[in-house]
């Protein structure tokens, strides 16, 4: 079947497999194939002129484009940023993007990428497998920790490149490697300029040379915009790119819009407000409670509301399970009296029990979501395993399972009921989410509400994002946090969370060795899903993967949310996903209706 789906013979077979086995659709897979050698024509056409207006929820942490621990980042990364290939969200396909081509040996180790020829950078220079080089040299820089690096390591092993001429460059992949192509995409791998930015690199100044002080005339991009200006607290600016390479039907430059401009708002409150006066031309995500006012007023501001269905992301409560020390102080991260009850299953089991996720399903999201109990919605259907460990709630059944482990309950002389561990220790911890998220702040509301039935106090705060991310991946400075990720269709998408060396393993990140044997095991599966074409095998292995993490529990998911986004009519093109930038990933089509 597969073979037959392939225009191109033999020499192309091996193009084919991946494609299907990584999209799982191979009529756009075809599509891909014939049409890669040129997609700087794009089948569009549009009104050039105008801004358009978004908003973010946070400052910027970071101009570095391959440093994207937040959404913001990623966004930039998208509209700035280009990757080799490029993952077309509204389908989900794999497109070419600066690599207009590409070959597969027979062993599907190596990889020949042909670049496009006569792309500038925006201030004029030219693109060439140098800049390509370049990125990679950063990205694999032992003193710098990078996402990159994590997702384009497979079996502990990097990828080895090396430059054929100035529009040819080859990976080696050290092992079959199933997301490889997926993991050239702008959001983890955006090509940055060597003639920009190489001085800074050796000198070891780059990451505070692109922090969010750079100069805008030094930000030099690629992608359909640049970066005009930002001021703390107020806005992202950005501008066309005159130099950007692609062009519409009728042979028109694209971007069409002149400006993007997004908003910093940390409050959904004041999103929301802005919303319902037209000051905002499109937002990614409406609040479950603000959804019904906001189709009350759509009509009268010129916006229309879509619902994408369930998140492909989740949303969960984990526990700092970190038994490293500082190595600055000596100190264990992490008070040794909590963390046996982190790392007490029981303890995590129950507290897995003890929310009740029906109720924050029609009092958080109203109505507009459903109870999690996985990393996968079942609205990813490829992937989604319905047989994993759920856990309705029970609050008898939570208290058994303390029992089990020695906690016992009390009541105080105050009548208030206090759950002790086996050696008489109150249980009481924080729990953090990130300011301004109102969802999450209600999620973490319902949780201490939840909780202190069974006698656990806990002390919830609010903090800014930027402080919420130190916490988890600097100083794991914490006891509890619930927070969201949002991931594309495949389960490689994942690999920086659920393996247990990268820095984005929330509970413990970047282990030297798997702490756990479940750990272990998760870090084996993993390899194995992303070292086969075999779908049948990598949905086995990653149904392996989610019955764990729902075993095990280092996150308790709570809700999978239904995605509202909203767009004024008069944008053309708009082409909403249920994937980030659910309507700003193909902006540069964008443009303004009379």
């Amino acid at each position: 079947m597969l073979k037959s789906l392939c225009p191109f013979g033999k020499s192309r077979h091996l193009f084919c497999i991946l494609i299907a086995a990584t999209l799982f659709l191979p009529t756009a897979a075809e599509n891909i194939i014939s049409n890669q050698a040129d997609l700087k024509r794009i089948q569009t056409t549009g009104k050039p002129g105008g801004k358009l207006i978004s908003c973010f929820l946070n400052d910027p942490t970071t101009f570095h484009p391959l440093i994207t621990d937040d959404l913001e980042s990623q966004i930039r990364n998208q509209l700035m940023n280009p990757g080799l290939v490029r993952i077309n969200l509204g389908d989900q396909t794999l497109q070419p993007e600066l690599a207009e081509s590409w070959e597969i040996s027979q062993d599907q180790l190596q990889w020949t990428f042909k670049l496009r020829k006569e792309l500038r950078w925006s201030d004029g220079a030219p693109f060439n497998a140098a800049d390509v080089l370049f990125t990679l040299e950063v990205v694999n820089h032992p003193n710098f920790p990078n996402a990159a690096r994590d997702a384009l390591t497979t079996n502990q092993k990097t990828v080895s490149w090396r430059m054929v001429d100035d529009h040819t460059v080859v990976a080696e992949l050290p092992s079959v490697f199933a997301s490889f192509l997926r993991k050239l995409d702008s959001t983890t791998l955006p090509i940055i300029p060597k003639h920009k930015w190489e001085k800074a690199f050796r000198a070891g100044t780059l990451s505070e040379d692109l922090s969010v002080n750079v100069r805008p005339v030094d930000y030099v991009t690629l992608g359909p915009f640049m970066l005009k200006q930002y001021k703390t607290g107020q806005y992202v600016q950005l501008m066309r790119n005159p130099h950007y390479w692609k062009r519409d039907s009728n042979n028109q430059p694209l971007p069409y819009l002149e400006e993007i401009v997004f908003l910093v708002l940390s409050d959904l409150n004041l999103v929301h407000m802005k919303m319902q006066t037209g000051e905002i031309d499109t937002f990614y995500s409406i609040r479950p409670q603000d959804v019904a006012l906001m189709k009350e007023k759509a009509s009268l501001i010129g916006m229309k509301l879509y619902n994408l269905g369930s998140s492909y992301g989740y949303e969960g409560l984990f526990f700092n399970q970190n038994g490293g020390r500082n190595p600055k102080t000596g100190m264990p991260y992490l008070d040794h009296i909590k963390r046996s009850w982190f790392t007490d299953l029981n303890f995590r089991k129950a507290v897995a029990y003890s929310i009740d996720r029906e109720a924050m399903v029609k009092n958080v999201l109203f109505g507009m979501g459903q109870p999690s109990f996985g990393p996968e919605s079942p609205s990813n259907v490829l992937w989604y395993n319905n047989g994993i460990v759920k856990y309705p709630y029970n609050l008898d059944a939570a208290m058994r399972l303390l029992a089990n482990s020695g906690f016992f309950k009390k009541i105080d002389k105050d009548g208030k009921a206090v759950l002790y561990d086996s050696r008489s220790n109150p249980v009481r911890f924080s729990l953090f989410t990130n300011a301004g998220n109102t969802v999450r702040n209600q999620q973490c509301l319902n949780i201490v509400s939840d909780l202190a039935k069974l006698g656990i106090t806990v002390h919830y705060s609010a903090v800014e994002f930027r402080s919420l991310v130190s916490k988890i991946i600097s100083s794991y400075d914490y006891d509890s946090i619930l927070l969201g990720k949002s991931h594309e269709i495949d389960p490689a998408d994942s690999m920086a969370t659920w393996t247990s060396s990268s820095s984005g393993h929330f509970w413990w990140p970047n282990q030297q060795t798997p702490a756990t044997s479940w750990e272990k095991r998760i870090d084996e599966l993993m390899r194995l899903q992303n070292e086969t074409f075999d779908q049948r095998e990598r949905k086995k292995y990653y149904d392996e993967v989610q019955y764990l993490l729902s075993d095990q529990l280092p996150m308790i998911f709570t809700v999978n949310e239904t995605i509202w986004v909203c767009a004024k009519e008069k944008i053309g093109n708009l082409k909403p996903s249920v994937s980030r930038h659910r309507t700003l990933w193909n902006a540069e089509e964008l443009y303004w209706r009379n």
